[in-house]
């Protein structure tokens, strides 16, 4: 005979180790991955370093330099593409008659 007995399960008990098992294993998981997540999800280089970020301009005066900027920038393309049109022989004047 063996030294160690099992009770036998009968509905009940297995309804409440289902219940026990099901409530409690995702509240493991959480507890697992709370727990130094910095260690475990590590990965070095995921994410850009702050001086590489794009800073949103918030005073005045450099709100109006970064609308200046973009719209040199929107000039320069549009010539860019202008050029580009003529080189192909594409005259902007007969698409602006259709």
């Amino acid at each position: 005979m063996s030294m160690f007995r099992f009770p036998k399960m009968n509905r009940s008990n297995l309804e409440v180790f289902r219940f026990s098992f099901y409530l409690l294993t995702p509240i493991a998981v959480m507890f697992w991955v709370g727990i130094d997540t910095d260690k475990k999800f590590n990965v070095p280089g995921f994410w850009p370093a702050p001086e590489t970020l794009n800073k949103i301009p918030k005073e005045p005066h450099e709100i109006q330099a970064e609308l200046l900027r973009m719209k040199r920038a929107d000039i320069a393309k549009r010539q860019r593409l202008e050029e580009k049109a003529k080189a192909l022989g594409i005259s902007l004047d007969d698409e602006e008659e259709k």
